[in-house]
């Protein structure tokens, strides 16, 4: 089962990245590649359960179900159930952890999922580079200015 990871330091203290991060319908706020995203059936955003609809700003769908929350731990994971890639079987986690020599954030994102064996080099690159590094970047540019308290 191919593993697909990215990480960064984020110059902001973990409880405030993390707030930004955990909303599931929040993807457009750090993926550029996101035109819109809606939960279905009005339902809240930390349901466990609930589905958020994508659509990207080619125009295809992707539908999300988000299977954990962790407000302690910081992290969340949500499985891919419709979408136009070349893989199957998606699950995602993102987490944020404290660094604690800076008082900043250790932020990475990270996926599994069944792939022919002949995409996995472009799967990868298209969900650690274009997706999750590129979405990563945009958090920590969003957090560039916010002082951690010493």
């Amino acid at each position: 089962m191919p593993h697909s990871f990215a990480s960064t330091v984020v110059e902001a203290p973990p409880n405030i990245v993390w707030d930004f991060l955990k909303n599931f319908n929040g993807t457009p706020d750090y993926l550029a590649l996101v035109a819109g995203s809606i939960i279905t059936d009005d339902q809240p955003v930390d349901l466990l359960g609930c589905e958020r609809v994508i659509t990207l700003t080619d125009g295809r769908v992707v539908k999300e179900t988000l299977v954990a929350r962790d407000d302690v731990a910081r992290t969340l994971t949500y499985h891919l159930t419709e979408g136009p890639f070349p893989f199957s079987n998606y699950y995602s986690t993102m987490r944020v952890t404290l660094i604690s020599d800076t008082g900043g954030s250790f932020v990475d994102w990270s996926s599994t999922y069944d792939s022919d064996a002949a995409d996995a080099a472009a799967n990868n690159h298209l969900l650690a580079d274009q997706i999750y590094g590129a979405g990563l970047q945009q958090v920590k540019v969003r957090f560039a200015s916010t002082r951690i308290p010493h």
